[in-house]
């Protein structure tokens, strides 16, 4: 009996502590269809979400003459709710004249 009740006193208070939240950002293109195929729209918008190109146009207006292209991708560590920030690309805080190899 009492080791019964020291795993749900394990699982209701310590479990929850030891686990870790991730998530994944992505970087969308956002472009403007042109009507001339010889002469390619250059409108675009950047937008770092997590949805990916597909879930974004079920939960943001995209207009008809808009396409959601997916550009890149990276995984941070911790907890999404109120309204925080979403991390930084990682691959764009390494300086680009130093080597970081030895």
């Amino acid at each position: 009996m009492k080791y019964r009740i020291f795993l749900s006193a394990f699982f209701l208070i310590l479990a929850p502590t030891l686990s870790h939240a991730e998530y994944r950002v992505f970087l969308l293109k956002i472009t403007k269809k042109s009507a001339d195929p010889q002469n390619p729209s250059q409108d675009f918008r950047l937008v770092e979400s997590t949805l990916d190109h597909i879930q974004y146009h079920y939960y943001y207006p995209v207009g008809a003459d808009e396409e959601v292209t997916y550009i890149d991708t990276w995984r941070c560590y911790g907890r999404t709710g109120d309204f925080q920030t979403l991390c930084p690309n990682p691959k764009g805080q390494i300086p680009q004249g130093e080597n970081a190899a030895p």
